[in-house]
């Protein structure tokens, strides 16, 4: 049986008279993958915001089984005067571990090696995602928070980012990933949660990783933005 590895449970934010994220449990497992599915102004990245401590929520309880998870945010925020080697380098040295593994991550990602010493103001969009998803996979975290970590990257970059998170939730990471991109999720994750209006709507178990199960989360997705609509 897998350890969970994070825990949410009623969790609540409203922002004055509008419920942006209405009483949301799930748990999280080691060596699992859960999508956060739902169109705009649902309330996932708020959610996740919640559950960092970067939003103060107004009920509910966010327990992590480690260390807190690390954080890829849709527009990673790098300090452009640094490399992706800087990052790395500054991150390994404060987890007192060697940079060799590091390094290979940001191979793993598509960054060619010429890259790694260029300064990040010289990066493409894609590049800093790529950089900016190696720091956070620095140090092999228990679990990971991904807010659309596919934002700026091309199908290779998508398949590479796929891959490489492959590997970790098959050595015990937990991934939570939250995405516009319905495809990539099938590819990733074991289940995935609908959210509409604040509201975790419905829990889909994919028994299987196919175009069948894209077309069913895409069909589920259009119902409950219709059902739970506010009454």
């Amino acid at each position: 049986m897998k350890m969970t590895a994070i825990s949410i449970n009623q969790l609540k934010k409203t922002y004055r008279s509008t419920v942006v994220v209405d009483q949301v449990s799930f748990d999280l497992h080691h060596g699992e993958a859960l999508g956060l599915l739902g169109a705009n102004g649902a309330g996932k990245s708020t959610m996740i915001k919640c559950m960092l401590g970067l939003v103060m929520t107004d009920q509910g309880t966010v327990k992590f089984s480690a260390q807190p998870p690390a954080y890829l945010p849709e527009n990673p925020q790098l300090p452009l005067s640094l490399s992706a080697m800087d990052l790395i380098q500054f991150k390994c040295a404060s987890l007192g571990m060697e940079c060799s593994h590091a390094e290979n991550t940001l191979n793993q990602l598509g960054l060619p090696p010429a890259k790694h010493h260029s300064l990040l103001r010289t990066y493409s969009k894609g590049m800093r995602q790529r950089a900016a998803l190696a720091f956070a996979l620095c140090g092999k975290p228990a679990s990971i928070l991904l807010d659309e970590p596919m934002s700026g990257l091309d199908a290779l970059g998508r398949a590479e980012v796929l891959t490489l998170l492959k590997q970790r939730k098959q050595a015990g990471m937990a991934c939570l990933m939250c995405s516009h991109i319905v495809p990539d999720m099938v590819q990733l994750c074991d289940r995935i949660l609908i959210m509409a209006h604040g509201k975790a709507c419905e829990e889909i178990v994919l028994s299987e990783h196919s175009m069948q199960q894209v077309a069913l989360l895409e069909e589920r997705l259009a119902y409950w933005q219709v059902e739970a609509l506010p009454s």
